[in-house]
Parts: C-alpha cells; structure tokens; sequence
C-alpha cells in the first residue's frame, strides 16, 4: 500500500470525523431548546466518527504486530493518549466547576464531585473524552496479534470470531452503560467492569482490522484503486449511515460505516492532487479539533444566540453551529500545533 496516498486519503476522513464529532453535539434535547425532528435525524447520521477512529488506529497497529512488546509504543500511546487525556480533563474540571460557581449551580457542582471515579479514569469531565482512555485500554488487545497471526487462522475463522465478538457486545452494551453510570458499585469492580466493556467494544474492530490486513496481504490493494470502488464504498457508507440504524444491531451498523468510510480514504488518495498540504493539515489537527471543540461550541453558541440561531435545534442551526465551531477549532490548533509544548501535550504530536 502506498504510504504517501494512504495517508492523505485517511487525513481526508480523520478531518471528516472530526466535523462529524462536532455536528452531534452541536444540538440536542439537552440545549433546553425545542429540535426538530428531522434534525434529530440529520444528527443521529453523523456517529460514525468513533467507529472510523477505532478502525484507523487498531489497522494501523495490526500493520506492525511487533510494537506491542516495544517500550516507545506504549510511552508513545502515554505521549498520545494519557497525557493529552489528563491535561483536559483538568482543563474541563475546572472550566465545569467555575461556569457552575458562576451560574450559582450548586445542585450540579455536587454531582460533578461525587463521582470522583468517572472524572479521573471515564472521561466524567466531558462528554467526549472517554474515547481516550477507551482507545488506550483498547491498545492491549495488541498482545493478541501474534496469536492471531501465528496460528493457523483461516480468513474465514476470524470472520466467525468477528461475529461472535458483534454479539457479545450487543449483549453487554446495556448492562455496560449502566455499570458506567452507578456509583453504588465498588470503585474498583466498576472499573473493571467498564474497562473489560470497552476492551469487548474495541475487540470487533481488533479482528476486522486483522482481517483486513491478511485480505492486503493475500490479495493486494490495487482493487481499491479505481473510481468504482470509490463510488462503491460511498454509496455504503450513506446507505448504512442513513437507513442502517433501522434494520441493523449498532455494533454492525458501525463496522460497516467505519470500514467503508476507512476503505474510502484509501481509495479516494489517488485522487488527491492538489492541496496536500490542506489535506494534511486537517488531518493533523483533528485530534486536537476533537478535543478542543466544546470550548470553541460555547463560543459559537453564545455568539448566534444574539441572532436567534439556536431558538430552536434545526438542520440550518446544526449546520450553521457545526461549520462555525469546526473551522474555528482548526484554525485555533492549526496555531496551538506551532508551539512544541502545546503540540506535545496537549495534542500529543
């Protein structure tokens, strides 16, 4: 697989999911608002965003199944992951804890502080930094690989362990978000209660990310290369997207929008001629978009309240929200990135 194009074309999506992230979030029954019901539609489309990441970063892994056993993998999964994920959610405890002072919540300034367990190890400080920590404890399933790898394991055989893992998590998605959510658990129960949920939510795309390298291996990847598997992988992509949530189990209807969209970005590189730099760019800061983009939201929110934008959640506000609060979070970590402190510590580059 060619290393240049494949990036660029992952770039592309990285930057695409990243704006996914922030459309779900950019309204919802919880703004106090009333929404629209076709706009809950529109935004319930768009969460394919965690799903397109799990399967990027474990295919990525599987490519190299020696790094598990190597020390700069997991200080470089610190550096990524750990570190970025404490210095925010320190970030948010705080900006949480002096909005509520401020707004004289006293009611949710004592919820944000009894659950002590969720603010340091479930990402409690904000909605979206739980998918920190669930890709780092996701990151053992690395020890597998060899096995996986060195056992006689035919295609087919990992396709069976795929659906057995599809199953057992459908199973357990219910039960797991209720054990994330109590606190009259033992801490240290339901932190490995949770954990273990998480390693069953990323275990799917562990095996499908396995798969798809044997299948680059055995059979190449110049199938990818042409305009009609492109048009293929996209027209899966919306059709799963859009009318999946109907007919299919979540954890299926994910997988095939993260694997599509993902087989897209691969396909889609040869097709990138100008504005590498852009592409690349956007690829680089969608980590951090990610991270950042509540803070700038609030902002957004602030701003288009004064011209009656968000009296009610709709299609155009959740556009005009999501664009605004996207480029002004590329733009912010497009700066942040050029600082080695900030880039290192707070994005992990």
């Amino acid at each position: 697989m060619n290393q240049k194009k494949r990036l660029l074309g992952i770039d592309l999506c990285r930057g695409i999911a990243a704006y996914a992230v922030i459309l779900v979030h950019s309204g919802d029954e919880t703004w106090g608002v009333p929404v629209d019901p076709w706009a809950d539609y529109f935004r319930l489309s768009f969460y394919f965003a965690v799903p397109f990441f799990l399967i990027t970063s474990f295919y990525f892994i599987a490519c190299k199944p020696n790094t598990g056993f190597s020390p700069n993998f997991w200080k470089s999964r610190l550096e990524r992951l750990v570190i970025p994920y404490l210095i925010w959610s320190l970030i948010y405890l705080v900006l949480r804890l002096v909005f509520f002072w401020k707004a004289n919540q006293s009611e949710r300034l004592n919820q944000l502080t009894q659950d002590p367990l969720s603010l340091v190890f479930f990402g409690g400080t904000s909605f979206h930094l739980y998918f920190l920590p669930l890709l780092f404890v996701g990151s053992f399933l690395i020890f597998f690989i060899k096995y996986f790898l060195n056992q006689p394991f035919k295609t087919k055989q990992l396709i069976i362990f795929s659906i057995l893992s599809i199953i057992v998590y459908e199973l357990v998605i219910v039960p797991g978000d209720t054990i994330q959510a109590s606190t009259d658990i033992n801490p240290l129960i339901r932190l490995v209660l949770v954990y273990a949920v998480w390693v069953l939510k990323c275990l799917p795309y562990f095996l499908t990310a396995i798969i798809l390298r044997c299948i680059f291996l055995i059979k190449g990847d110049s199938w990818l290369f042409s305009r009609k598997s492109s048009i293929v992988l996209v027209a899966i992509f919306f059709i799963t997207t859009i009318m999946g949530r109907l007919v299919l189990p979540v954890t299926l209807r994910d997988l095939i929008v993260a694997h599509s969209l993902f087989l897209f970005g691969i396909s889609v590189s040869q097709y990138i001629k100008g504005n590498k730099q852009i592409v690349a760019n956007l690829g680089l800061c969608a980590f951090g978009i990610y991270l950042i983009h509540p803070i700038l939201m609030n902002f957004a929110k602030l701003f288009f309240s004064l011209f009656g934008v968000i009296e009610q959640v709709t299609i155009s506000s959740l556009l005009i929200i999501s664009v605004t609060t996207f480029l002004l979070s590329w733009i912010v970590v497009a700066l942040m990135l050029q600082h080695k402190w900030s880039a290192k510590y707070l994005f992990g580059v």
